[in-house]
């Protein structure tokens, strides 16, 4: 069972790391919540992650040089 909540936890700092917020602190807040509330946490995280994050803009290059 301890290995499926480090597993998890693994899991969900790998996500953290790779989302961009709109303010950096709101990574360490997540990660504090996540790791106290355990399931729970990562439940409101979803729940709360699309005001939290920066939307991403299609922006592409088709440009030929």
């Amino acid at each position: 069972m301890i290995y499926l909540r480090v597993i998890f936890l693994f899991l969900f700092i790998l996500e953290i790391y790779q989302t961009k917020f709109k303010y950096s602190r709101d990574k360490w807040i997540w990660f504090l919540i996540v790791l106290v509330f355990g399931f729970y946490g990562y439940s409101f995280y979803l729940v709360f992650r699309r005001r939290l994050i920066v939307k991403r803009k299609f922006n592409p290059n088709f440009k030929k040089a």
